[in-house]
């Protein structure tokens, strides 16, 4: 996969960090926050990361230290009671417990920062033109939707698209600058694009792979908003109103 001849590395600065990736496995797997089964959530958070190295993005150093931070938190748990006491005999404190309470301060300040960006402020940035808002939108209260509902929603179909076209090969010379200008020319053309339905038109895995990296360089640039009605529901990709595509300098 080329872009401008090079391999495309993404930059997840301007996405969630660490910690937001647990809050996500804590919320699609409807986790009780103070009572997490850190085996589990440890064997989850690998596999994200290692989605994420196969996407070629670039995993910031805080990612690793939080995987080393779990492993060492599940190797406490499976210790007997007397090992970790204390000197003095009392009772062992609970390992988890300096990441459930990193995790409920990172939730309060996540949820904050949503009920700043109300519903009413997320339309404004998609939905002014003349006409208002598109039929196929009327009525639905759309929720933004961040990295790894995408990542969680891409590595379902990516599954299951690979199984459906094993036999059909590419060239691996696929560019995301590419991708990005085809993105941008279906937006204007249709309005509004069906996550699962742009990756079913795409015939290899690294077209897809290209796409969806096309996808969360828009997202970066604040080109298009990806939208939800409801958690782990259906993801359509929207242009933001009043951003012009410039995808020559910015990919360049």
């Amino acid at each position: 996969m080329t872009a401008g001849g090079e391999a495309h590395r993404f930059h997840l600065g301007g996405f969630e960090g660490p910690l937001d990736l647990l809050l996500h496995l804590v919320r699609v797997n409807e986790l009780d926050i103070r009572d997490l089964p850190i085996a589990d959530l440890a064997r989850q958070y690998d596999a994200y990361l290692a989605m994420m190295r196969e996407l070629n993005l670039e995993i910031a150093g805080d990612y690793l230290v939080m995987a080393a931070t779990l492993v060492h938190i599940k190797s406490r748990t499976l210790l007997p009671q007397e090992l970790v006491a204390g000197e003095e005999g009392e009772s062992a404190a609970d390992p988890r417990t300096e990441l459930v309470l990193q995790l409920l301060e990172h939730q309060r300040y996540k949820q904050a920062a949503e009920n700043l960006q109300a519903m009413d402020s997320v339309r404004s940035l998609i939905w002014t033109r003349e006409g208002g808002v598109p039929d196929e939108f009327a009525g639905e209260e759309m929720l933004a939707v961040d990295l790894f509902d995408l990542l969680t929603a891409f590595r379902k179909l990516l599954g299951r698209l690979d199984e459906e076209a094993k036999l059909k090969l590419v060239r691996d010379d696929v560019s995301v600058a590419d991708k990005m200008a085809w993105l941008a020319d279906l937006l204007d053309r249709d309005g509004f694009l069906r996550f699962a339905d742009l990756l079913q038109a795409l015939p290899a895995r690294i077209e897809r792979i290209a796409t969806f990296l096309a996808l969360l360089e828009m997202m970066r640039l604040q080109m298009v908003v990806c939208l939800q009605s409801r958690q782990l529901g259906e993801i359509r990709i929207v242009r933001r109103e009043g951003v012009a595509p410039a995808l020559e300098n910015e990919t360049s």
